[in-house]
């Protein structure tokens, strides 16, 4: 006869390969935040193609494209190479977010689009923050990932530069 084997408790998940571990894991709530980023991003692409914004739903689709890169690079426990979005490295996204001279915060007169984008922005760096928690200084030497700490901080600027790109438009 056959031995069952063990049912796996609701509350334990698998994080690579056969390792149980607590669905409370900081690289299991990495990813379903990073799971409901995702999300967003298609959200903000429909609205986006709805209003006729096609150049700016491709744009969301390499910013999509790139966060399911970035999960099958911590799930498979592989390196993540820098964004490289929107025609820009990871160090041309930054020079060209921190050289942005808009004088204007996020406001709903700006619209359901600019302000979807600054929500995804701020839901980025969330995600960042955690990743901080769950892969940065504090972390145990074998989950330290930089290279997500790095991708996630670029992609915020990124995203800033989308909203700014976009509402500069609107303006005009």
């Amino acid at each position: 006869m056959e031995a069952k084997p063990e049912k796996k408790p609701e509350h334990m998940t698998r994080l690579f390969g056969d390792r149980m571990v607590p669905k409370t894991n900081g690289r299991i709530v990495f990813r379903g935040l990073v799971d409901s980023l995702e999300a967003d991003v298609i959200e903000a692409q429909i609205l986006a193609y709805e209003r006729g914004g096609v150049e700016l739903c491709n744009n969301l689709g390499e910013v999509l494209d790139y966060l399911r890169t970035m999960m099958a690079a911590e799930v498979k426990e592989i390196p993540l190479s820098p964004p490289f979005i929107f025609g820009m490295d990871d160090e041309e996204i930054r020079r060209r977010s921190n050289s942005i001279s808009y004088n204007s915060l996020p406001s709903y007169t700006e619209g359901a689009l600019a302000a979807r984008l600054n929500s995804l922005r701020a839901k980025i760096r969330e995600v960042e923050i955690y990743a901080v928690k769950a892969f940065g200084p504090d972390a145990p030497n074998d989950e330290k990932r930089e290279d997500i700490i790095l991708a996630l901080n670029r992609l915020s600027s990124a995203m800033w530069w989308l909203f700014c790109k976009l509402t500069d438009e609107h303006r005009q």
